[in-house]
């Protein structure tokens, strides 16, 4: 296990894998369970704290791609945490991660940080929402407790400049936004859904989005758009016993399969 010392703590973000009931299903060419793996076995070569999936588990809604993921997951040598994407089917993620992993706010307690999990799934809809009880909830347990926090969760909230993409984000982002703006001990609010790399600051904290594992969509792009120039990835972030941190997104050196470049969504 993590024994944490004057060395940072290592939590590993990984988002958007898409798994399929089959070893083989793929996803605009890329085979989700291959380049998963792939950057899970990157991701955990080092040892870490936690390890936090945001969203987009599965994308075949199958109970069999669940069991693959909770059994795999159960192999790695650290706590690990599980956010429902759009995608997501609610049910069976509770069935085979429990009722946390569909709870409106997870808590992690780590040595002098604590990590908030939000979810921001909204029933067949693509886009996310966080809902009032859950801004209140977030409100109590932030005024409760200053200890350096990071939020997790896995729709944007924010626009991200890509037209496609931040209509698909959180509906009420800014809200859960001017929240954080309130509390300085929030270091950073991460998410995934967006399948590319993001980083911006607000006030003193920190707005982070993540690679997929699997296929990556291009930045700045007006309408959907798959990228062929990055490759497979995951967020590192280190969090410091002074309640900073530093991040970085760290990508597969190689990987043989290519995305197709002419789809126009999925």
């Amino acid at each position: 296990m993590f024994a944490f010392n004057s060395t940072p703590l290592r939590v590993l973000q990984l988002s958007d894998p898409h798994l399929f009931a089959t070893p083989d299903g793929r996803l605009l060419g890329i085979t989700t369970r291959t380049s998963f793996e792939a950057v899970l076995a990157l991701a955990t070569a080092t040892p870490a704290a936690a390890l936090i999936l945001t969203g987009d588990l599965v994308h075949d809604n199958s109970a069999v791609s669940y069991a693959a993921l909770s059994n795999r997951l159960a192999a790695v040598d650290c706590p690990t945490h599980c956010l429902a994407g759009n995608h997501d089917h609610p049910e069976l993620l509770a069935t085979h991660f429990g009722v946390a992993a569909i709870a409106p706010v997870q808590q992690v307690r780590l040595p002098l940080w604590k990590l908030l999990l939000l979810n921001s799934q909204v029933a067949d809809h693509n886009h996310g929402r966080i809902q009032r009880k859950q801004l209140t909830e977030l409100t109590q347990l932030l005024t409760e407790d200053t200890t350096p926090t990071l939020i997790f969760l896995h729709h944007q909230p924010l626009p991200i400049h890509s037209r496609w993409l931040d209509t698909l984000a959180v509906d009420n982002g800014e809200e859960l936004l001017q929240l954080c703006d309130q509390h300085p001990q929030v270091k950073a609010v991460i998410f995934g859904h967006v399948h590319q790399e993001f980083a911006a600051m607000r006030g003193g904290y920190q707005l982070l989005g993540a690679p997929a594992t699997c296929v990556q969509f291009l930045p700045g792009s007006q309408h959907f758009a798959v990228d062929d120039q990055h490759l497979p990835g995951y967020r590192e972030l280190l969090l410091n016993a002074d309640g900073t941190l530093t991040s970085r997104v760290i990508r597969l050196a190689h990987y043989h399969e290519l995305p197709l470049m002419k789809s126009k969504g999925y």
